[in-house]
């Protein structure tokens, strides 16, 4: 959680190419951490005992802290994080390797909206891939061969009400009619 002794330097102060990826990696360790203290959270609430603390208390006060302490560290890792990760952002629109506006313009983080009339053709433009046409297409595979599976079914049960269960012992059914095999059952 620490920013690695960077908070010391004054506002003016460039950071160089190796302290920005010092930093990046800090923030890399930290999200680390971030997973740990959610699995610790996920725990608190199990009661499974740990196998370095088989002894601890197992009541639901203890629980309960155990959770307390994990979300407050989730929550103080998880906001760090963004505000060192927002830095470093800013710090690439400086050096013009990030567009600004293509962040800002492109939806809004908080509300998934889009900006405005604007940011549909920014986004466009750097997606060649339109979504709305791939989410428009009609997927029938999956109800076609549903379809199909509920159809064999309704013979086979045709078949069964016909001829009896004894016919399903044989381990296929044939249709009378044209004598083409059905649908095989195990038995």
């Amino acid at each position: 959680m620490a920013d690695s002794g960077n908070n010391s330097r004054s506002p003016d102060q460039i950071f160089t190419s190796a302290d920005r990826i010092r930093q990046l990696n800090e923030i890399d360790k930290d999200v680390a951490k971030l997973i740990h203290s959610a699995g610790l959270a996920i725990q608190a609430l199990t009661n499974a005992r740990t196998p370095d603390s088989p002894l601890e208390n197992n009541s639901l006060a203890a629980h309960k802290m155990r959770f307390k302490e994990a979300t407050s560290q989730y929550f103080a890792l998880l906001s760090s994080i963004d505000v060192r990760l927002r830095r470093q952002v800013y710090a690439l629109e400086e050096a013009g390797i990030l567009a600004p506006e293509a962040a800002a313009s492109a939806a809004n983080p908080r509300t998934g909206e889009l900006a405005g009339a604007g940011a549909a053709t920014a986004a466009a433009s750097s997606n060649s891939l339109d979504v709305s046409w791939l989410n428009s297409r009609k997927d029938t595979v999956g109800k076609d061969k549903e379809a199909e599976l509920w159809a064999a079914a309704r013979e086979f049960v045709e078949h069964l009400a016909r001829h009896g269960p004894s016919s399903a012992t044989t381990g296929k059914i044939t249709d009378a009619e044209d004598g083409r095999e059905k649908m095989e059952v195990d038995s």
